[in-house]
């Protein structure tokens, strides 16, 4: 026998029940971790149902990491506090307001090259520039609106939808899709939406909901969705969206009517933008009449709206102004100025320029050999400089 204490060798039928054994050890081990998990998440129901407000912010993480790794699976909604006022609700003056001026980097992008871009069209013909500039701002504002429609919709008419399967469509990588770098990207748990700053790629996901017996999808790009809430219309269950697409953070008050929160960071986004509409216009409406300053020119004719200014410069040009009773500046070497109409003031500078005017009120002439004829009025001259002239002819 084994009456020393050694081990005899195994002969291959008793490691094949060994071996058996042991497998059946492991799987007795994997399904007590699935009960043990299916326990937690039946506790975390009950403490959900009994602590009212709240319950759903309470998910621990690993809920949603068993998700990741199952890939499309049912999921049970959690009971939280979905109380909502009864539709249509009020929206707050300060959502309203975050819709009405949303800073987004690329509409930014949109104006700067509108402004940049084509900005010799700008110079020659400066009240093209007036009309494009407000057609942009109508553009940008008719896409911002119809993304508001939906979610002035969802808060007026939106209920909560339960969650029935969600589903990981695609996830970036190196080598394609989209990763992000400190972004401050939106993941919500319940109600709960906080922006951390992220690095790590885009996630879409597909989540299936129900709302009154009707089935719906919707896909949710950025961080990997977990377990926000998801808002479908009431008349219309086919719109929907998770609270992360919302700028502003959405919560109610006793009642279940929307109570405006608008976070720090978002009031600040919304004066920038206010402040750029604003910059924006007023250089709309100031281009064509000139009052943004000098305008640099080389060839072509120049034309002078009242009161606004115009400056000619370079060497040996031939240029013609329509003065239209406002401010020519001249200057550079060798030009040749002829300007029609009645200027309010004219400045020639430089060396060996020729200015014939029909009329100014004022005539200021320095540089040398400056060569001014003005056909009628009597100007005030101011002349310095080395033989220059300023005469009537």
């Amino acid at each position: 026998g084994n009456s020393m204490g050694l081990v005899e060798p195994q002969n291959s039928e008793q490691r094949i029940a060994d071996l058996e054994r042991q497998l059946a050890e492991a799987r007795r081990i994997a399904e007590l971790q699935q009960q043990l998990a299916s326990a937690k998440d039946e506790v975390l129901q009950q403490e959900s149902r009994d602590g009212g407000i709240g319950g759903g912010d309470a998910v621990p993480s690993y809920r949603g990491a068993a998700s990741a790794s199952v890939g499309a699976h049912s999921v049970d909604a959690v009971p939280r506090d979905d109380r909502l006022a009864e539709a249509p609700r009020k929206v707050p003056a300060g959502f309203v307001a975050a819709e009405m001026f949303p800073f987004r980097w690329w509409y930014v992008w949109i104006l700067f090259m509108v402004a940049v871009a084509p900005i010799a069209l700008w110079i020659y013909v400066p009240a093209a520039f007036t009309v494009v500039a407000v057609l942009t701002l109508v553009v940008i504002y008719g896409f911002q609106f119809y993304a508001v429609r939906t979610r002035m919709a969802l808060l007026k008419w939106g209920e909560v939808a339960a969650v029935a399967e969600t589903e990981i469509l695609s996830r970036g990588s190196y080598y394609s899709g989209t990763t992000w770098y400190n972004a401050p990207l939106p993941v919500a748990h319940g109600w709960q939406v906080t922006r951390p700053l992220y690095s790590g790629p885009s996630t879409r996901t597909r989540i299936r909901y129900t709302l009154a017996g009707h089935q719906g999808e919707l896909v949710v790009s950025g961080r990997e969705y977990i377990d926000g809430v998801i808002l479908a219309d009431s008349r219309n269950p086919l719109r929907a969206l998770c609270v992360t697409s919302f700028a502003y953070d959405l919560d109610r008050d006793g009642a279940g009517d929307w109570v405006g929160r608008i976070r720090p960071r978002l009031k600040i986004g919304m004066a920038v933008w206010l402040f750029i509409v604003i910059v924006w216009l007023a250089f709309a409406a100031a281009i064509p009449t000139g009052v943004t300053g000098h305008v640099a020119t080389s060839v072509g004719t120049v034309t002078i709206k009242p009161g606004g200014t115009a400056r000619v410069s370079g060497n040996s040009r031939t240029k013609t102004v329509n003065c239209g009773n406002g401010y020519l500046s001249v200057s550079g070497n060798s030009n040749s100025v002829t300007v029609r109409g009645h200027c309010a003031g004219l400045t020639v500078s430089g060396n060996s320029n020729i200015v014939t005017v029909d009329a100014a009120d004022s005539i200021t002439v320095s540089g040398i050999g400056v060569k001014v004829t003005y056909h009628s009025g009597t100007p005030r001259i101011e002349n310095s400089g080395i033989s220059n002239s300023v005469a009537r002819g």
